[in-house]
């Protein structure tokens, strides 16, 4: 690092909206030196003059990392520092102007133009009391306006600048957080439910070893198996990459594949023949997590998919002939409220006589307009 930045660092704290115009802006004290060069003093008021301007560039460099609401203070002292340089040269008015240009580094607006005015009417004061020139009165009215004017408003400029930058890091934390709860979601739906059929048709392929059946049977099964894992895998991949676009054909053929492993009968009943992409990804992730439940905790012999469309909803219902017996939602239930209701839908669980999961989805024609895939033609069979 150069001895400039450092002594830079050390006079200003490390803020990206204080830049090295501070330093440009101490071209305004030449006024002062200007006056003092044509008007020379001597003795103890060079001493005074020394002493103000020293104490003043303490204030100046320190007024930036001061807090906003002792700003109040530096802008007194600066005031104070030009009644008391006014007295030997004329040029000290500059010393005003600054206090005035200070008063718009406060970030309350209200309060940032009380403080100019209470400037500007100090030099009012001042002039009058001690019967100072226009020239002394004038230029120091006029620049103090000028630049606590432009300063105010710089500082809004500023002030909407954060908060937008706020805004966008706040978003893109929310947006973070999102994809991995999304990702966390896919996840789980997609080895919830692989993992489910491959111990199912691990047990089958054992039970057969068992019983001494054909080698090529279990081969069958164990080829079944082996392709599940390389598509499972593979849709690992694609929901971490967020291209995991799920079709209800598709988790309907895995789905139908499960169910037979699991001895469970599986009673299709699908009504639509085309969705928009994003809610026909979301209702068959939904259908997958789903059966992975029922294949998991559900002591049933059949189960029932039905998706159809009345009026303007559009309502997918799930039910077996088990019951639900856990009061608390687990993290698959859980999941499956969280993909309906993102979509403006609504997730209805029922357990008398039978479990049932009924999800309700209002159709806009804006949504049946929308980009669609294929589903389904009417499906009933059972």
């Amino acid at each position: 690092m150069s001895l400039l930045l450092k002594i830079h660092y050390f006079l200003l704290p490390q803020d990206e909206d204080i830049g090295y115009a501070v330093y440009s802006n101490l071209l305004f004290l030449s006024l002062f030196f200007g006056n003092l060069y044509f008007r020379p003093v001597h003795g103890f008021d060079m001493v005074i003059i020394i002493a103000g301007l020293m104490t003043f560039l303490v204030l100046y460099f320190r007024a930036f990392a001061a807090h906003k609401n002792d700003l109040i203070y530096y802008i007194a002292a600066m005031c104070f520092i030009g009644v008391a340089l006014s007295e030997i040269n004329i040029g000290a008015n500059i010393f005003f102007i600054y206090a005035a240009a200070f008063s718009g580094e406060i970030y309350n607006k209200r309060k940032a133009f009380i403080t100019l005015l209470l400037v500007l009417a100090f030099i009012i004061f001042y002039s009058v009391i001690t019967d100072k020139s226009s020239y002394f009165w004038l230029p120091a009215i006029f620049m103090s306006i000028t630049l606590g004017l432009l300063n105010i408003n710089r500082t809004e400029v500023l002030k909407k600048n954060k908060a937008l930058k706020q805004s966008q890091q706040e978003t893109k934390h929310l947006a973070k957080i999102a994809e991995r709860e999304r990702i966390s979601r896919d996840l789980h739906d997609l080895l919830g439910h692989s993992l489910s059929v491959i111990t199912l048709k691990s047990e089958l392929a054992g039970k057969m070893i068992d019983k001494g059946l054909p080698s090529e049977k279990i081969k069958i099964e164990i080829k079944a198996m082996e392709e599940l894992s390389r598509k499972t895998l593979a849709q690992v991949r694609d929901a971490v990459k967020g291209y995991n676009i799920a079709t209800i054909k598709g988790e309907l053929l895995q789905v139908r594949v499960a169910t037979e492993a699991a001895k469970i009968e599986l009673i299709e009943n699908i009504e639509l023949e085309s969705l928009p992409t994003g809610i026909e990804s979301e209702l068959a992730l939904i259908i997958r997590e789903a059966i992975t439940n029922v294949i998991r905790h559900a002591e049933t012999e059949k189960v029932w998919i039905v998706l159809k469309q009345v009026a303007t909803h559009l309502t997918l219902t799930i039910s077996d002939q088990g019951q639900i017996t856990a009061i608390k939602e687990q993290s698959g239930m859980q999941n499956m409220r969280t993909r309906i209701n993102k979509m403006g839908g609504e997730m209805n669980v029922a357990s008398v006589p039978n479990t049932q999961l009924k999800f309700t989805l209002p159709i806009t024609a804006k949504s049946q307009n929308n980009k669609v895939i294929s589903t389904l033609h009417t499906v009933a069979n059972g």
